[in-house]
């Protein structure tokens, strides 16, 4: 069994019963404020998954499915991202407000200015 934990190596994010997170399906999982340094995520599905502040440095994600992750603050210094797919991928935080389904909404006001 191998687990992730966060930064600080107390709070257990994820577990696996396998020996590896290779090829693995960890899509939509909260991964924040992971440690995940040196991690071969070779072909993993990580889409949607929140990886916020998560620390990646030097991870194998070579194949891996990233799309529409939220990457916010994640640090990928080294990590290897060859034919990673990273459609949608959130990297930065939203400037305007969202509704609770994460849509951003404008809207004109009564005065004609642009409200967000």
């Amino acid at each position: 069994m191998i687990h992730i934990y966060d930064k600080k190596g107390f709070t257990k994010l994820f577990s696996h019963d396998g020996d590896s997170f290779r090829g693995l399906d960890i899509s939509n999982a909260v991964l924040k404020e992971a440690n995940m340094i040196q991690m071969d995520l070779r072909e993993a599905n990580l889409s949607y998954a929140d990886l916020s502040n998560a620390d990646l440095r030097m991870a194998n994600l070579t194949g891996a499915n990233l799309s529409h992750a939220k990457l916010v603050d994640a640090d990928l210094t080294g990590a290897i991202t060859d034919n990673c797919d990273m459609t949608a991928a959130i990297f930065a935080a939203p400037t305007t407000a969202a509704d609770e389904n994460g849509d951003v909404t404008i809207s004109i006001d009564t005065i004609g200015k642009r409200n967000a």
